[in-house]
């Protein structure tokens, strides 16, 4: 059993723990959809296995928007990092307070002009000194630091149709899902039985089946889903 025989995450289909999630037939480690490069929201302070964010480049930042601009859901799927001998992947989630990253890239470019990064006029490389090279970066920063008050950057798969996985990050009770019924992606990215039959599905608000209830490797209660629209 984990070290903790509470639970700890905010996923109520868990008994002990944080939420989990055993690969079955995921699409991003051959397709080559996995990211890893915007830090979660400053205002989110954990992110379980299973629980979904938006990836919204636009923004700079993995949050739990409902715009359309802020792109598609990605399932938040870390690396499982333990430390002790007692400790199972039940003790693992990102934690804010365990992070403190800081930098976003050594080299920060903070403009996207394309007339003031490429300016190679004569003013900008009189006389052959560096004062173009000044002229060229005068607005980059080096480093670039990420957005205020973000710590963690989260590993996100993109979850085609199709693709089939095993979690239990899961805002219902043990005991309220059987097979067939469909989920969505309910507030702050938790998975939660859909009981609207009329949605449609897509990249905004994909739906999932459970497959079949099951056990997670650790024996926790478990469902078995699969993207469907």
């Amino acid at each position: 059993m984990a070290k903790s025989a509470t639970r700890l995450g905010k996923a109520t289909f868990v008994q002990y723990g944080y939420g989990q999630v055993e690969p079955n037939h995921l699409s991003a480690p051959r397709n080559g959809q996995i990211y890893a490069q915007l830090p979660a929201k400053s205002d989110i302070d954990l992110l379980e296995n299973g629980q979904f964010v938006k990836y919204d480049y636009a923004a700079g930042v993995c949050d739990f928007s409902t715009e359309a601009k802020s792109g598609a859901w990605m399932m938040v799927f870390n690396e499982v990092k333990i430390y002790e001998d007692r400790e199972t992947d039940a003790d693992f989630a990102m934690i804010k307070n365990n992070y403190n990253g800081r930098v976003y890239s050594p080299v920060g470019q903070t403009t996207s002009a394309v007339s003031t990064i490429s300016d190679y006029s004569a003013d900008a490389v009189r006389e052959g000194s560096n004062v173009g090279y000044k002229k060229n970066f005068e607005t980059f920063s080096y480093p670039a630091m990420m957005p205020e008050g973000t710590k963690m950057v989260p590993r996100v798969f993109y979850i085609s149709i199709g693709d089939i996985w095993t979690t239990n990050t899961i805002m219902n009770n043990s005991g309220e899902l059987a097979a067939g019924d469909i989920l969505k992606i309910g507030t702050n990215g938790y998975l939660t039985k859909d009981t609207d039959s009329s949605a449609k599905g897509g990249d905004l608000d994909p739906k999932f089946v459970v497959v079949k209830v099951y056990t997670m490797p650790d024996l926790q209660p478990g469902v078995k889903v699969q993207r469907v629209a």
